[in-house]
């Protein structure tokens, strides 16, 4: 819901589910209840977690249409969503495969790219829409810095095709969207100096050459 801070949203990665029916059971049966003491009078926010299978499920038009009617009908809307684990993370020790697949790999990459035209679908008009990821990679998969300034490059590029997709949805009338990194202790980028020296060593020479 809108606050004075910004939107205060539901994140649904605390719900176990593959599946787009695993998921979107998950969010009839709490996502009322919560909002009815949260936000009893106000449209009421929700960060959407999809994992890989679930974004090809609700790809489809059919699945779409439902759950955007089903959005309007309990008078919530979906402005952020996380796109950090790729599969199954629940009732499991979470470790390094939590990155996998990481920003090296294709699969990563169209992952992304159909959460974002997912979200520009269902964000209101008018309002920008964010997903988080995974910061690059896992530190410690790298065996020495030669290979771990290659991880590093290839993530970068691989974002880049992200931000590519980003800006063609944007100049063709969509709505502004961004790709949020969430720094992560072991990811590759892992704090704050991690993230800044990334931003001007790879990022920026990449973006304004």
């Amino acid at each position: 819901m809108q606050t004075f801070h910004g939107h205060l949203t539901y994140c649904t990665n605390i719900h176990a589910g593959e599946s787009w029916p695993d998921h979107f059971a998950q969010l009839k049966r709490y996502v009322p209840s919560v909002k009815a003491q949260v936000s009893p009078n106000k449209p009421f926010g929700i960060g959407l977690r999809l994992a890989n299978l679930a974004s090809l499920e609700l790809s489809k038009e059919e699945h779409l249409s439902e759950f955007k009617q089903w959005l309007k009908e309990q008078d919530c809307y979906v402005f952020t969503m996380n796109g950090f684990p790729y599969g199954g993370f629940h009732h499991v020790k979470v470790k390094d495969m939590v990155h996998a697949p990481d920003w090296t790999t294709a699969d990563r990459v169209q992952y992304t790219i159909r959460l974002f035209r997912i979200l520009a679908a269902l964000l209101p008009e008018g309002m920008e829409g964010g997903i988080s990821t995974n910061p690059l990679s896992y530190k410690y998969w790298a065996k020495n810095e030669e290979e771990k300034s290659n991880v590093i490059e290839t993530a970068t590029l691989n974002m880049l095709q992200v931000l590519e997709q980003l800006v063609r949805i944007h100049r063709s009338g969509g709505p502004l969207m961004h790709l949020d990194i969430e720094p992560e202790p072991d990811g590759m980028l892992e704090n704050s100096k991690e993230y800044i020296d990334w931003y001007f060593q790879y990022l920026r020479q990449w973006v304004c050459p």
